[in-house]
């Protein structure tokens, strides 16, 4: 990246002048005058797409803070805007921040802080640009990586009811389909049940580059976390041992470990820990392309289902949230019926997992699929329902029966909308 695009807009033609031979000065900048009229900076920035928008708020605070607060919030104009003022005045300062500035610059004052921040962003395109170029030139064809892999986050709101379980043998699953990429990743950097459960003994984990800067943490950093199981699983764990004294690895390292994974594998597969609403939880649901709710049919777990439904809805896209009920052959709770559980919980099921204890004890204990071990129980069967389901390949308007997915079968109303599907009914 040789030069970036810059709009300059100036209260004044004693600002517009300083303005402009100051950014002539700059070699790897390039504009086309600075304007005072704000209409005449709209129209710009509507030509030339620029990258940095500089607006002096100066003697007109608030017409200038209405400009760079409708320019941010275009996403017809995805740019950087800096805030220039006379006067470092403390309130101007924040609310040109809340409407959307990045930076807080006193003009002209300081015009080398100006070259600064100018600098400093140019050479973060610069690094983006080089970036996406070497990733275009590793990519593999299309046929066999994905231009953008897929994440499907597992989450139970309590423990115990089997979301590792799921997750590790839906990642098997969709391996199996085609021969899928899949990546397999367990966020618990404290309790990592998944190296138990695919007899895994890893070398390292995010743990192991928790401390670094985003910046510094690079693809060959990135390739040592990720091993290739003898599955054909590419596998991350949160943590080599519960003794581990790592820090937690920040949404920032997150964010760069899932965009390399999901440019690498057509789906990865998160086992995220049971803890909720905070930032860590927070990023991931909100990353996520589906979110699979794990519940099991007994009433603590459906209750810690329900206040968690009823919490994400405040800030999540619940299209999203695909209900799960795993062992739903278990009687629902002591003296309380199949019926009297729906009558309190309606929401509507994506997939039901029927319970088969042996096998999961048998599987787990050897670190080996559920359907190494038996690949024709009626388990196996609905997990790769399941990965077609989340494919998009698989009708999920009846269940294998025939009858329809929202019957009167057991269970069967127990998390059915009687609105809108996938929005839970308040009571």
């Amino acid at each position: 990246m040789n030069s970036f695009k810059v709009v300059a807009v100036a209260s004044s033609e004693e600002t517009r002048l300083s303005l402009y031979n100051q950014l002539q000065a700059l070699d790897f900048i390039e504009f086309n005058g600075v304007y005072i009229e704000l209409s005449d900076a709209v129209r710009e920035c509507q030509e030339v797409g620029p990258d940095v928008i500089l607006v002096d708020l100066t003697a007109r605070e608030l017409d200038a803070g209405l400009f760079i607060q409708a320019i941010s919030m275009n996403p017809e104009t995805p740019c950087v805007i800096f805030a220039l003022h006379r006067e470092m005045d403390l309130t101007v300062f924040k609310e040109s921040i809340r409407q959307g500035a990045k930076e807080f610059i006193q003009y002209p004052e300081d015009k080398p802080g100006l070259e600064v921040a100018l600098k400093k962003h140019f050479n973060y395109l610069s690094r983006l640009s080089s970036q996406n170029l070497k990733n275009q030139a590793s990519q593999k064809s299309a046929d066999d990586v994905p231009a953008n892999g897929k994440i499907i986050a597992c989450f139970a709101s309590k423990g115990g009811v089997g979301c590792s379980t799921v997750a590790v043998n839906l990642a098997h699953e969709l391996h199996a389909l085609k021969n899928l990429s899949v990546a397999f990743v367990d966020l618990d950097q404290v309790f990592c049940n998944s190296a138990i459960m695919l007899n895994h003994k890893p070398s390292y984990s995010l743990g192991d580059i928790a401390e670094n800067d985003p910046k510094d943490v690079d693809e060959s950093m990135l390739n040592k976390i990720i091993v290739k199981h003898e599955s054909g699983l590419h596998v991350v764990v949160g943590s080599k041992s519960v003794l581990d004294d790592n820090e937690m690895i920040s949404a920032e390292l997150l964010e760069k470990a899932l965009d390399y994974l999901t440019l690498k594998h057509h789906f990865v597969i998160i086992d995220l820990p049971t803890h909720v609403l905070d930032p860590y939880h927070q990023y991931v649901v909100e990353r996520a392309d589906d979110i699979l709710l794990i519940s099991a049919p007994d009433i603590p777990s459906l209750y810690r289902t329900r206040q968690y439904l009823d919490l994400a809805q405040k800030y999540l896209d619940m299209r999203k949230v695909k209900m799960v009920l795993n062992r739903y052959n278990l009687k629902a709770a002591y003296r309380m019926s199949n019926q009297d559980v729906e009558s309190e919980f309606r929401y509507e099921i994506f997939a039901r997992l029927p319970n088969d204890w042996e096998l999961n004890v048998e599987a787990n204990s050897f670190g080996s699929s559920l359907s190494k071990v038996n690949p024709k129980s009626d388990l196996v069967k609905a997990l790769q329902k399941l990965a077609l389901q989340l494919t998009g390949k698989e009708d999920t308007s009846a269940e294998p029966n025939g009858k329809p997915a929202n019957g009167n079968g057991l269970l069967g109303k127990l998390f059915t909308a009687k609105n809108e599907p996938n929005q839970p009914k308040r009571t």
